[in-house]
């Protein structure tokens, strides 16, 4: 599913725009995604953005686990939980430099996954981004 166009099925017709539009960012930017999870995150990361790749391969609407798996990989990017003691010493993210060249590129994909988790209707709207 992530190496071809979003086809119209009769699955892709009862999803909403959002839904199409967020499985589209997904296949346009698979292994930008999974480098970021795993640059941020370790093993942690890989895990995270393997089971929401299964979530997406599934046919119908975006499930509730699904969603929380989205929302997390949000936080990973936004750097939400980065001084949290959960993530404990996984990921490098206490290594990044903000004049390093990746640092742009990661606030794009995080503002990209954000844009269409709002499309979807996952993240409210209300929410602020936080850079």
């Amino acid at each position: 599913m992530f190496h071809s166009r979003a086809t119209t099925s009769i699955e892709a017709r009862s999803m909403s725009a959002g839904e199409l539009a967020l499985r589209e960012f997904f296949s346009q930017h698979d292994e930008a995604l999974g480098n970021a999870a795993v640059l941020l995150a370790d093993r942690r990361g890989a895990r995270l953005l393997n089971a929401i790749r299964d979530g997406l391969e599934q046919p119908g609407s975006i499930t509730h686990r699904l969603r929380r798996l989205l929302l997390q990989l949000r936080a990973i990017l936004f750097l939400d939980e980065a001084g949290e003691d959960e993530w404990g010493n996984e990921g490098c993210f206490g290594l990044l430099e903000p004049e390093d060249p990746i640092v742009p590129e990661l606030c794009l994909l995080a503002d990209g996954l954000d844009d269409v988790l709002r499309g979807a209707g996952i993240t409210p709207r209300e929410v602020s981004r936080i850079l």
